[in-house]
């Protein structure tokens, strides 16, 4: 390893708890982790910069490393755009785009100054090809953390039907 890196990654090893605490990096070992780390691109974004447009590439995942970013979707041209989510320190967003190269369905504003470090989906390719255990780990993470956020979707919309019957009979009832 180059001395350049060597220095960049000192600096940087308070990237690891960052990674480490976020489920997709969490199951890796410290030299895995390591490998993750020196693929990374880090961000800085200023209160109110766009970190990316709704209807943009996915490019990759984005950790929190300081700062907070918002989600927030428009559903047409003159809609006002609506607040989705929060990612803040230590959080990410924007993981879905390492399965697919979709557009992304919301876009994404720094809410105060930030710093971001992106995993593209190319670094999980590269990273697969080279070493495919570890490859397979960040997928099988991906595809738990995608699983439990259907599972969570499925139940919101549950309750969301069962507050909308719940309604249909109170007003059906006061209709009589």
């Amino acid at each position: 390893m180059n001395r350049f890196l060597q220095r960049w990654l000192e600096r940087e090893k308070p990237l690891f708890p960052k990674l480490r605490a976020i489920p997709l990096f969490r199951e890796l070992n410290r030299r895995e982790l390591q490998a993750v780390v020196e693929v990374i691109e880090i961000r800085k974004y200023l209160t109110g910069d766009v970190v990316f447009e709704q209807g943009a590439p996915g490019d990759g995942v984005y950790v929190v490393l300081k700062g907070c970013v918002e989600m927030g979707q428009k559903d047409g041209e003159d809609a006002e755009k609506v607040l989705l989510a929060r990612s803040e320190s230590g959080s990410y967003f924007g993981e879905t785009a390492l399965l697919e190269d979709t557009p992304r369905t919301a876009a994404a504003v720094a809410a105060e100054d930030t710093r971001l470090a992106l995993f593209p989906r190319d670094a999980l390719h590269q990273l697969a090809e080279q070493r495919p255990h570890l490859g397979v780990k960040i997928a099988m993470q991906l595809a738990r953390i995608v699983a439990e956020r259907l599972r969570q979707t499925n139940h919101s919309l549950q309750v969301a039907r069962d507050e909308l019957v719940e309604k249909q009979k109170e007003s059906g009832e006061d209709a009589s």
